[in-house]
C-alpha cells in the first residue's frame, strides 16, 4: 500500500488577477458560492478585501482561514458560518471582521482574533478564545471555560460556567442575561434583566431595567441600577452604590458596600448589611441586619417619626440612624454650567460638558429631565438628559478669544475651566496646534497617548477643516507635566516613548520640558506609550518647534491615574497564645489591618513602599478606602468587622477586630460614593483588594448544665443542698461516679458574646476533661483528673452546635452520648471529690479563663442498697431500695437522688443463697422452684428522696430465705453479662425472709370481717 501526502492549497482573495472559479470580483468585493476549492484548502483574504458567500459556510476538517486585519468575510441572506470541526485551532485572522447573515458558531478549542457579527452567535463544545468583539441581533451563548476579550452585544446572553468576558456585555431591547457559576466579566453589564449563579465576578457597573439577581458568593465591583434586586445567601456582595426603582431582597449574610436607593427593602434572617446610606419607602431588618450610615424614609406620612419606615424582627432590637424624607426632584433648570479646557483649534469642534443646574451653586441634585440648549460660539444645539451632556461642542473658524455661553435656561450660564481652574468662560481658538489625548488609566499600566499635529486648512477651507502639520515623519515633541490633584502631592516623572521604541524617556513634572521622538503618520497622528507611578489628576502638555514652524497643545491635557489595587496586610496584636496553622485570630481579638493603595508594579519584599501610590488620600477632596468582609465559611455566616484607621501617604493602618468565628476574606474598596476613584467610572478605577487572613476561632468556651434542673431526667445532676450538708465539699451540683450528665458548651468571643457561626460542621470536635480547679490558687495548683468517659461507643456523635451552643442531642435511635466522671478505682469507694469540667477543641480553644466559667460538680461513690425483708410466705413482700453515697468510711442514704428509675422486670431479679424451704441444695445456696421469686402485680415506686420499692410474690412455702440483688436485664431471648441495674449504683444483696417474722409489733396479715 502506498500513502500519498496531501498538500493544502491556498485560494487567494487579493483583488488582483482572475477571481476563483466559484467567485466574481467587483472592485474590492468578491461574491462566491464557496471560498474553498477543495477539502484541504486555505482561504487567504488580503487587507481591504470583502468576500461575500452566498451559501452556508461550514469549515471542513482540513480547511483553514487567513485574513488581514482590514479584511471582511460575510455570508449573505440568512446563511450560517460554522467553524467548529476543523483541525485548525489557531486561526491567523488578525482582528478581521467575520459576519454571518444567519448564525455564527465557533468552538471545540478554537482560538481566533476577529470581530464577529451574526444573528445568533455561539461558542460551543470545548472552551475557545475569541480575541475581538461579538455583535448579535439575537442570542449569544458562550460555552464553559471560553474567553472573549472584546465587547459583547446581543439580544440576549447566556455565559456558561468559568467563562470570561474581557470587556462589556450589552443586551439590547430588554433581553435577559444569564451568567452561570464562576463567570468573570471585566466591564459594564447592561440589559433587561440579569440572573447569576454562584461565584460570579462582575468588575464593572450593572444596569438592567428589570430584576437583578446575584447568587451566593457573587461580587459586583461597581454601581448597580435595576428594576428590582435580589442578593442570595450567602455572601453575595455589591461594592458600589445601588439604585433600584422597585423592591430589594437581601438574604442572609449579603452585603452592599455603598448607598442604596430603593422602594421596599427586606433583609434576611441574619446579618444582611448595607454599609452606606439607604433611601427607602420601607425597610425590614432580620437579625443582625444593619445600615451603617443614615436611613431616609422617602415618603413618610405627615408628622411621622424619622424611622417610621423601619421595622425589625420580633427577636431583634436595632435602632438605626434616620433622617427626614428627601426633597422632591428639581422641577426646572436654574442655569447651565459649561466645563471646558480654555483652548481649542479653529479647524475642529471643541468638546465641552454642559450641566443642567437646579440651583445657583450648581450642587446636586441636578435637573434630571430632558432639556435643549444652544451653545456659543458655533450655535450648535444639544440635548441634556439626566443632568449633563459631556459630548457637546463649541466651534469658531477664526483665531482669537471667544466667550462661551449656553441659552435655554432662566438664568445666565456659568463656566468652569477644568485645566486652569476658576470660572472664566473665555476660550482661546488657534489656527495650529497639537491635540493630545491621554486616557484615564491605572497607575503603572501602559496608556496609549495620541498626539496629532494639526493646522487649519488653506483657503477656501480655512477654519473649516484641519490638515496635518506633520506627516510621515519623526519629530521631537517636547512634553511637560504637572500634578493637578493633589496639587501638593508627590510629583514623580512621567515615562513616555513612541509606542514601538525600546526605552522610555523620563519627563519631569513641575520643572521644564523634555523631548521625546515620535513617529507621525500621513494623518499627522503619533501614538506614544505612557506610564505614571502615582495616583491623581495629571496635566500633560506638548509643543513642537522647527525653525519658524511651531505648535503646542492649547493647554495641559488632564488625565486621571487610579491605584491599581489595595494591598491588605493583617497582623495579630499579640503573639500569645500561639495559634494552630491556618488560624489567624480569636473572635474579637484586636489586630492591625494595613491597606496600601499600590500601582501595578509587583510587590518588592525588601521595599514594600516601592509601589505605594502616596498621593492616595491627599486629593483636593481626599479619597479613602472602605474595608469590609465576605464570610466564606460557614455558609450563611455573619459577623462584624470593627475598627478605624489613619490614612498617611497612601497607607491606611488601624486596629480592627472581627466578632465571630469564620473563614473570611477581608475586602477593601473605594470609599468614594460612586465606588470609583475620584468618581470616574473608567476601567480599573473601582480599586479593590482582598486578603484571606485565615480562620477566626472562639475566644473561649463556657461549660454549664442545661436549665431547668429537674433532677429527674436522664443526664440530670443532683442538688447539693438536698443532702442536708452531708456531702462535703459540695456547693453546687453532684453526680455519682459513672453517672452520665448533660453539659452545654457555648462558644464566645472576647467581648462575651456568643459566636453564632460556631455551628454545624464548622464547629470542631469537643473534648471534655476534669480538673481539680479552673485555676491555681494561692495554696493549691490546679491539676487534671483524667476521669471523663462517654456512654457511647468510640466515634459516636457528641456535641451538635447550633448558633454557637453545643448540646448532646439524641441520635436516630433516641440515644444520647453523654459524659460521666468515674473514680480511678471503681471497686473502692472514694470520699466526695470536687471537680470542674473543661471543654476544648482541636484549635486550642478552652473553657479555662482567669475568671472561672467552668461547670463545677462533686463526684460521689454510690451503691444500690436492698434492705432486709421479713414477711408472710403467702403474701406480697415489699423490696425496699436505697440510693446511697459513701462518706467518711460509711454509706448513707442519698436524699438528693430522685431518679430516673428503670422498670423492675423479672429478668432484673438476681437471686442467690436460698435457704431452708427455698433451697435446692443448702450447701451451695441454689434455689429450688419456689425460690425463683416472681414480681407482684403491685405498682413499683420510683426513687424519691433516695428511696424506691417494688413487690415480689411470696413463694407459698416456708420458712425460707433468699438473697436478692438487681441487674440490668438482657434483651428478650438473649443472654448477657451481669451488670448493675442502675449502671452507676453498684448492686448489693438484700436478704428476704419468708415465714419468719421480724421481732417487734409488725402486722403482716390483717383479716377484715
Amino acid at each position: 500500500m502506498m500513502s500519498v501526502a496531501v498538500t493544502a492549497q491556498a485560494t487567494s482573495f487579493d483583488g488582483k488577477g482572475k477571481a476563483p472559479a466559484t467567485c466574481t470580483l467587483n472592485g474590492s468585493t468578491y461574491t462566491c458560492a464557496t471560498i474553498f476549492a477543495d477539502a484541504n484548502d486555505v482561504a487567504d483574504i488580503a487587507g481591504g478585501i470583502t468576500v461575500l458567500v452566498t451559501s452556508d459556510l461550514t469549515f471542513g476538517y482540513f480547511q483553514d482561514l487567513r485574513m488581514a486585519a482590514t479584511a471582511r468575510l460575510e455570508t449573505t441572506g440568512s446563511y450560517d458560518i460554522a467553524i467548529t470541526n476543523t483541525q485548525q485551532n489557531n486561526f491567523s485572522t488578525n482582528g478581521a471582521t467575520i459576519k454571518a447573515g444567519g448564525d455564527f458558531s465557533l468552538g471545540n478549542g478554537k482560538t481566533m482574533a476577529a470581530n464577529i457579527i451574526g444573528t445568533n452567535v455561539s461558542l460551543v463544545g470545548s472552551s475557545s478564545k475569541l480575541t475581538g468583539t461579538i455583535t448579535a441581533s439575537g442570542a449569544v451563548d458562550i460555552v464553559s471555560g471560553s474567553e472573549v476579550t472584546g465587547a459583547v452585544s446581543a439580544g440576549s446572553a447566556v455565559v456558561r460556567s468559568n467563562a470570561k468576558l474581557g470587556s462589556t456585555l450589552t443586551v439590547n431591547n430588554g433581553g435577559a442575561i444569564t451568567l452561570e457559576s464562576a463567570v468573570t466579566i471585566a466591564g459594564a453589564v447592561s440589559g433587561g434583566s440579569i440572573t447569576t449563579s454562584s461565584n460570579v465576578t462582575l468588575n464593572g457597573p450593572v444596569n438592567v431595567s428589570g430584576q437583578a439577581l446575584f447568587d451566593s458568593q457573587s461580587i459586583v465591583y461597581g454601581t448597580v441600577n435595576a428594576g428590582s434586586l435580589v442578593l442570595k445567601s450567602a455572601n453575595a456582595t455589591i461594592n458600589g452604590n445601588v439604585k433600584v426603582t422597585g423592591d430589594v431582597t437581601l438574604e442572609n449574610s449579603t452585603v452592599i458596600n455603598g448607598d442604596l436607593d430603593a422602594s421596599n427593602v427586606k433583609t434576611g434572617d441574619s446579618y444582611a448589611k448595607i454599609n452606606g446610606n439607604a433611601a427607602v419607602n420601607s425597610i425590614y431588618f432580620g437579625y443582625g441586619g444593619t445600615v451603617s450610615k443614615v436611613i431616609t424614609c422617602k415618603a413618610p406620612p405627615p408628622n411621622a417619626p424619622k424611622c417610621s419606615c423601619v421595622t425589625t424582627a420580633s427577636t431583634y432590637s436595632y435602632s438605626p440612624t434616620c433622617a427626614a424624607g428627601s426633597p422632591p426632584p428639581p422641577a426646572s433648570v436654574h442655569h447651565f454650567q459649561i466645563t471646558h479646557s480654555g483652548n481649542a483649534l479653529t479647524c475642529q469642534p471643541q468638546t465641552v460638558t454642559v450641566t443642567a443646574c437646579a440651583n445657583a451653586a450648581c450642587t446636586a441634585p441636578h435637573y434630571t429631565g430632558s432639556v435643549k440648549t444652544t451653545l456659543q460660539p458655533g450655535g450648535a444645539e444639544f440635548t441634556v438628559v439626566n443632568g449633563s451632556n459631556n459630548a457637546a461642542t463649541v466651534s469658531r473658524s477664526t483665531a482669537g478669544t471667544a466667550t462661551l455661553s449656553a441659552s435655554g435656561a432662566a438664568n445666565a450660564s456659568t463656566c468652569v475651566n477644568a485645566v486652569a481652574g476658576g470660572t472664566s468662560c473665555d476660550m482661546v481658538f488657534s489656527d495650529r496646534g497639537l491635540t493630545l489625548s491621554v486616557p484615564d488609566h491605572v497607575s503603572m499600566t501602559t496608556a496609549s497617548v495620541t498626539v496629532q499635529a494639526l493646522k487649519s486648512a488653506s483657503a477656501p477651507n480655512a477654519g473649516k477643516s484641519c490638515v496635518p502639520l506633520l506627516a510621515n515623519t519623526t519629530a521631537t515633541v517636547n512634553f511637560s507635566c504637572s500634578q493637578l490633584n493633589p496639587a501638593n502631592g508627590a510629583k514623580p516623572p512621567v515615562a513616555l516613548k513612541n509606542q514601538d521604541a525600546a526605552g522610555y524617556t523620563s519627563v519631569s513634572c513641575g520643572s521644564g520640558s523634555t523631548g521625546v521622538p515620535l513617529k507621525f503618520d500621513a494623518n499627522g497622528l503619533a501614538v506614544a506609550s505612557l506610564q505614571y507611578p502615582e495616583a491623581g489628576n495629571v496635566g500633560l502638555s506638548a509643543s513642537y518647534t522647527s525653525g519658524t514652524l511651531g505648535a503646542s497643545t492649547p493647554a495641559a491635557t488632564a488625565f486621571t491615574v487610579a491605584p491599581f489595587a489595595f494591598r491588605l496586610k493583617a497582623t495579630r496584636s499579640t503573639t500569645t497564645p500561639v495559634l494552630p496553622a491556618g488560624v489567624f485570630a480569636r473572635a474579637s481579638e484586636p489586630f492591625t489591618l494595613q491597606i496600601a493603595a499600590v500601582n501595578a508594579l509587583p510587590d518588592d519584599p525588601n521595599n514594600p513602599d516601592a509601589n505605594v501610590t502616596k498621593n492616595f488620600g491627599k486629593e483636593n477632596t481626599p479619597e479613602s478606602v472602605k474595608p469590609g468582609i465576605t464570610v466564606t465559611a460557614p455558609a450563611g455566616g455573619g459577623g462584624t468587622l470593627t475598627g478605624s484607621f489613619v490614612l498617611v501617604n497612601g497607607v491606611a493602618s488601624g486596629t480592627y477586630s472581627f466578632d465571630e468565628t469564620a473563614t473570611l476574606a477581608i475586602t477593601a474598596v473605594s470609599a468614594n460614593a460612586s465606588g470609583y476613584y475620584l468618581g470616574i467610572q473608567a476601567s480599573g478605577f473601582n480599586t479593590r483588594g482582598t486578603l484571606n487572613p485565615g480562620r477566626f476561632i472562639p475566644d473561649h468556651f463556657d461549660t454549664a448544665l442545661p436549665a431547668p434542673l429537674t433532677d429527674t431526667n436522664e443526664g440530670d445532676t443532683m442538688d447539693c443542698t438536698n443532702t442536708g450538708g452531708l456531702v462535703q465539699p459540695c456547693n453546687k451540683r453532684l453526680v455519682y461516679s459513672g453517672q452520665p450528665f448533660q453539659l452545654i458548651v457555648t462558644a464566645y468571643n472576647g467581648a462575651g458574646a456568643v459566636t453564632k457561626n460556631y455551628t454545624g460542621s464548622y464547629a470542631k470536635t469537643i473534648t471534655l476533661g476534669s480538673w481539680s480547679d479552673s485555676n491555681d490558687t494561692a495554696t493549691t495548683k490546679a491539676v487534671a483528673i483524667p476521669s471523663i468517659g462517654w456512654t457511647g461507643a468510640a466515634g459516636a456523635t457528641r456535641y451538635t452546635f447550633t448558633d454557637g451552643v453545643g448540646k448532646l442531642v439524641p441520635d436516630a435511635q433516641g440515644k444520647s452520648n453523654l459524659p460521666y466522671f468515674a473514680f480511678a478505682a471503681a471497686s473502692t469507694p472514694s470520699n466526695p471529690t470536687r471537680f470542674v469540667v473543661r471543654a476544648s477543641d482541636g484549635d486550642g480553644v478552652s473553657s479555662q479563663r482567669s475568671v472561672p466559667v467552668e461547670q463545677e460538680l462533686t463526684a460521689i461513690s454510690g451503691q444500690l442498697y436492698i434492705a432486709p425483708g421479713f414477711g408472710s410466705a403467702t403474701a406480697p413482700m415489699p423490696v425496699n431500695l436505697e440510693a446511697r453515697f459513701y462518706v467518711n468510711g460509711a454509706y448513707r442514704i442519698n436524699p438528693a437522688f430522685n431518679g430516673p428509675t428503670p422498670a423492675v422486670v423479672s429478668g432484673a431479679l438476681l437471686l442467690s443463697n436460698c435457704q431452708k424451704a427455698l433451697a435446692a441444695d443448702p450447701k451451695t445456696g441454689a434455689c429450688n422452684s419456689a425460690g425463683q421469686l416472681k414480681l407482684s402485680g403491685k405498682a413499683q415506686q420510683n426513687f424519691k428522696n433516695g428511696k424506691a420499692s417494688f413487690f415480689v410474690q411470696g413463694p407459698q412455702v416456708g420458712p425460707g430465705a433468699v438473697g436478692m440483688s438487681l441487674r440490668a436485664p438482657c434483651a428478650t431471648g438473649t443472654t448477657c453479662a451481669v451488670t448493675d441495674w442502675i449502671g452507676y449504683l453498684p448492686r448489693t444483696v438484700g436478704n428476704l425472709t419468708f415465714g419468719i417474722y421480724r421481732a417487734g409489733p409488725v402486722i403482716y396479715t390483717r383479716e377484715v370481717y
